[in-house]
């Protein structure tokens, strides 16, 4: 993803709010006991974490700064066609357009009126998480805490059922804490209302730096929500509309690809819709998207599902063995698939705009041969 940007010119905006790591540390749930070690592999470039919120400004600001781009705030999509394509608003404007993208997430309505089915059902994964963010003056009153938001390392607890990620961001401002935990009938949505006392139970006997963070949260800011896993789409793509990112693949937080692959597509589509010559070729434009996007996209949501399993294995011999894998795992396999070498060549090493040139290209070739 920062390649990417480093091309679209928003790494500038991406690096002044960023924090770049240089180690992955796995603990014990009980006792945050070091179970391992990972320095960041830079093979790809840089390993960064920014707060989504920035991630998104930076793209917005950028988008904004060309002459050819307008935003329309408070502007509902409640229909859509597809040959011509054109958008309908809630407020009851038609927006008529060349090509319609739907980037409009996990709860996408253009997915359910492409697909001709509004009930796309979630299957859930049985867990929840809770997302906190936690300003660095209050992590400063503790000793313990001051290290974890002044260094450039992300943390990993693993424990049964459980696991939870944490790292700065913000230059350092804010710590970020995401905790998995077993689902309580939460809702599937961004964000649910949580209760910092069963927040508590979850990970009560946790390490206490763990249980100190979560003693810090304010009891009006707990957010928690369901994840679920999304089967993969018949199709992604009709006439001249197309979905990208969560519309179309949403990712669990197990191996961190929800934004890079949203913006993987975007690369993808944007790459595609430059060789068109006419607006009657974008429905062939489209369909190249799909084809040098569609298998990537489900087998990265797949390994979000496995690590999933290797990260919240109760205390016992397999236990036992994966944190064994973890002490010998600084530059090879790695139990958990965010840090193992040969999964980063898969997710890092990809040029999605390279892919989907390549693929415009066969197809070209086999339109020749034709």
């Amino acid at each position: 993803m920062l390649r990417l940007f480093d091309r679209w010119g928003v790494s500038d905006l991406i690096h002044a709010q960023d924090v770049a790591l240089e180690h992955i540390h796995v603990r014990r749930w009980d006792n945050g006991q070091l179970l391992g070690t990972m320095p960041v592999n830079k093979t790809f470039g840089q390993q960064v974490v920014i707060h989504r919120a920035d991630l998104h400004n930076a793209i917005i600001d950028r988008a904004l700064a060309l002459p050819n781009v307008e935003l329309r705030e408070n502007s509902s999509v409640t229909d859509v066609q597809f040959s011509p394509a054109s958008v309908t608003l809630s407020n009851g404007d038609i927006l008529h357009a060349d090509v319609v993208i739907g980037a409009d997430g996990i709860k996408s309505t253009i997915r359910g009126r492409l697909l001709g089915d509004s009930s796309i059902n979630a299957v859930p994964t049985g867990d929840a998480a809770y997302r906190i963010m936690l300003p660095r003056e209050i992590m400063l009153q503790d000793p313990e805490l001051k290290e974890l938001i002044d260094e450039p390392q992300a943390t990993r607890w693993l424990g049964p059922s459980r696991h939870i990620i944490a790292y700065p961001v913000r230059k350092h401002e804010l710590y970020n804490v995401v905790l998995l935990h077993p689902d309580h009938n939460s809702e599937e949505s961004w964000t649910t209302k949580g209760s910092k006392q069963a927040m508590i139970d979850n990970y009560d006997g946790w390490d206490s730096k763990v249980r100190k963070l979560i003693d810090l949260v304010d009891d009006e800011e707990v957010l928690e929500w369901k994840l679920c896993l999304h089967r993969p789409l018949r199709t992604w793509i009709l006439g001249s509309v197309a979905l990208i990112g969560d519309a179309c693949h949403p990712m669990l937080p197990y191996v961190a690809q929800g934004a890079a692959q949203a913006v993987e597509d975007a690369a993808a589509i944007g790459i595609v819709l430059s060789k068109v010559s006419c607006k009657e070729e974008i429905p062939h434009a489209l369909a190249i998207y799909e084809r040098s996007r569609k298998q990537r996209a489900e087998t990265v949501q797949q390994s979000g599902s496995e690590n999933r399993v290797a990260l919240h294995l109760p205390d016992g011999p397999e236990q036992v063995a994966r944190d064994a894998m973890f002490k010998a795992s600084a530059s090879g396999e790695n139990p958990d698939k965010w840090s193992d070498r040969r999964t980063q060549e898969f997710l890092w090493g990809w040029d999605a705009e390279k892919a989907a040139l390549d693929t415009w290209n066969d197809q070209a070739k086999v339109k020749t041969n034709l």
